[in-house]
């Protein structure tokens, strides 16, 4: 019998896998795992299951889901619906975040910048060429070096079968029961003295025929309609009917605690051939797809707030995937982009962390403050780029409200600088160049940050790994800079590493790969020009290209002893947006010259308003400019 505290995901129409593989065990425990997790950029469902041999709360048999013992009437083979049964119409109830969801008159909590006149007051003194000058607009197309390089938590691939921890063990489990063995690297059937043998096309290439559904419907059947999940305690596949569509759908039934009760909530499977995954399947759907198998995929970007919140601007930048209709009207993917932040926002660590919050005095709810629909992955990451870039800006900003800005990793927005410039002084804001510094000058100014600064000095030399120490580094080429943090002063081998694909690695993969491109392609002109019997002194080719020299500088050292090293993670960010600030002001690399462009990504979860000041003071240091957020003059 279905239990009263369990549910099928048809009550909420929207699960992600993400959601659910949070929701494999207790609540109360996946908060404790979250406590110690490496760093906030890790996220649940990249996370690897704990080996340890622990015990884990499982909900009482009894709020195990209702299942089907046998197959409804009038049904194809392979199928569990009947003959000419329909998609339904999605269930639509009254909730508090249904309220919410419909809430057009919605307003966010209003924020204004307000100039901090004891921090940015000019005083008078003679002015420099470059003093006032404000963000750099470049015309040129950007390098694809530069380009907006990021991986966040909707990084759904759509249209490719994704593979993973949970998924192998569902296809596993389905291809047990179905008597068809795995494709392996080797299999025993062939015969490999076989001269030529004969190719076999496995289940993995064309997926199960209905003859082989049939089979695994009949197999759960028979086995009392629910079948434990190979290797994941408390997984069970089950053929289930929605209660409210009463459509009949192959599941997976999992552990989740709603309102504080352990129960069991039903996902569908993904009805297309070779796809185990569950992600956004509708209990609606006769044949449901997950996110990755859905038609008319968008890509939207949405800023969004705590709807409950009104002390301070709560702000979160989300890149959605998901399907609509053909021509479905800008209404219709604004409200199924609100239903799905509602969905997502649990698998984010950073929502969850903050509805743990101690203080709160109502549930946070997510809600949309703009959303911006594309059907090109790339132009979503630029918007999303853009916008979590302003909000880094305004987080910083001092402003007529406190900010909460969840956003952790930015892939900052390079080549649009005018876009953004503009945003920020819709918002009233101002960056420019407050004044060039003197050689005088510049020498005054004090490292911003704990540790010594080391760049340009004798003890740079002398620096050696020690327990407790760490080191920030700039990597800077003719047109590039770019900063880090490491263990160790030695940059030797920083370059041969193949691991990894950080702002750096990929410069360096990038530029060398286009000059090797360009010395292919003129080798094969030259042995074009020699077939045809043509003098090649007398041939034109493209010129060669030259990938930039990338030098590595020790910039600082920084005792932090702590296991995670947010002490150091915390300056290279501010370094970090240091960089981005001298990019878009235009200014010169200080060590090798004719340099204005800078790459990389910033932990704005460790920077917040009383960050400007040590960020203008580094930037006043490394490119004897002074930055400042003006008030935007009314008369611009």
């Amino acid at each position: 019998m279905e239990g009263s505290d369990s549910f099928s995901d048809d009550d909420d129409f929207v699960t992600t896998q993400k959601r659910t593989r949070r929701r494999a065990t207790p609540e109360v425990v996946e908060k404790k795992a979250k406590l110690v997790k490496a760093g906030p950029s890790t996220s649940a469902a990249k996370s690897k299951p704990s080996t340890t041999k622990t015990a884990t709360a499982l909900p009482d048999p009894s709020k195990h889901l209702a299942v089907e013992t046998t197959r409804a009437a009038n049904c194809a083979e392979g199928e569990l619906n009947p003959r000419g049964t329909k998609d339904k119409e999605k269930r639509k109830s009254e909730t508090a975040t249904s309220l919410v969801r419909e809430d057009q008159n919605f307003l966010p909590v209003p924020w204004s910048y307000i100039l901090d006149e004891e921090e940015m007051e000019v005083e008078e003194e003679e002015m420099r060429l470059r003093d006032g000058r404000g963000i750099i607009h470049r015309a040129v197309e950007l390098a694809e070096e530069f380009h907006i390089k990021y991986v966040g938590s909707s990084d759904v691939r759509l249209g490719t079968t994704v593979k993973g921890e949970g998924v192998d063990q569902i296809r596993k489990t389905i291809l047990r029961l179905v008597g068809v063995a795995q494709n392996e690297t080797t299999s025993s059937d062939l015969d490999v003295f076989e001269a030529s043998p004969e190719l076999v096309s496995t289940q993995e290439e064309q997926g199960l025929t209905a003859g082989q559904r049939e089979v695994l419907f009949q197999e759960i059947f028979g086995r009392g309609g629910r079948v434990d999940v190979e290797d994941k305690p408390g997984w069970f596949l089950i053929i289930h009917k929605a209660p409210t569509t009463g459509l009949i759908h192959l599941c997976l039934e999992v552990p989740q605690t709603n309102r504080g009760v352990l129960g069991y909530i039903a996902i569908r499977l993904c009805t297309k051939p070779k796809c185990y995954q569950y992600s956004q399947t509708l209990s609606s759907d006769v044949l449901p797809k997950c996110a990755q198998h859905q038609p008319n995929p968008i890509f939207s970007v949405v800023e969004m707030t705590d709807y409950n919140r009104r002390d301070v601007l709560v702000l979160l930048h989300m890149k959605l995937a998901f399907s609509v209709v053909s021509n479905a009207s800008k209404q219709m993917k604004d409200e199924k982009a609100e239903l799905m932040i509602h969905h997502l926002c649990t698998g984010y660590t950073q929502w969850a962390n903050y509805c743990t919050t101690s203080g709160l005095q109502t549930r946070p709810i997510p809600k949309s403050i703009s959303r911006h629909h594309f059907n090109n992955e790339g132009e979503a990451l630029r918007m999303l780029s853009f916008e979590s870039t302003i909000g880094m800006f305004i987080k910083l900003a001092s402003g007529s409200q406190p900010i909460i800005n969840l956003d952790d990793l930015i892939p900052l927005c390079y080549g649009m600088e005018g876009e953004i410039d503009a945003r920020l002084k819709e918002l009233g804001i101002e960056l420019k160049v407050r004044r060039h510094l003197t050689k005088d000058e510049k020498a005054g100014v004090k490292y911003p940050f704990p540790g010594e600064y080391l760049l340009g000095t004798a003890a740079a030399a002398q620096q050696q790994p020690a327990k407790g120490n760490t080191f920030l580094y700039t990597i800077m080429s003719r047109n590039m800079w770019y900063f880090g943090w490491s263990n160790t002063p030695d940059f030797k081998h920083r370059f041969q590493l193949r691991a990894g694909t950080d702002g750096a690695r990929e410069y360096k993969r990038i530029t060398e790969k286009r000059q090797k491109d360009r010395e292919l392609e003129i080798e094969g002109l030259r042995q074009r020009d020699r077939e045809l019997g043509r003098a090649e002194d007398l041939c034109i080719y493209p010129p060669p290209l030259k990938a930039p020299t990338m030098t590595p500088y020790l910039v600082a050292n920084c005792e932090d002893d702590d296991k995670k090293n947010i002490n150091t993670k915390t300056i290279e960010a501010k370094m970090i947006i240091a960089g981005y600030v001298a990019y878009l002001l235009g200014l010169r690399n200080p060590i090798r010259p004719n340099s204005d462009v800078g790459y990389s990504t910033n932990k704005c979860s460790l920077v917040d308003s009383n960050s400007w000041g040590e960020i203008c003071e580094f930037v006043k240091l490394f490119w004897g400019f002074e930055p400042m957020l003006g008030k935007l003059n009314e008369r611009n």
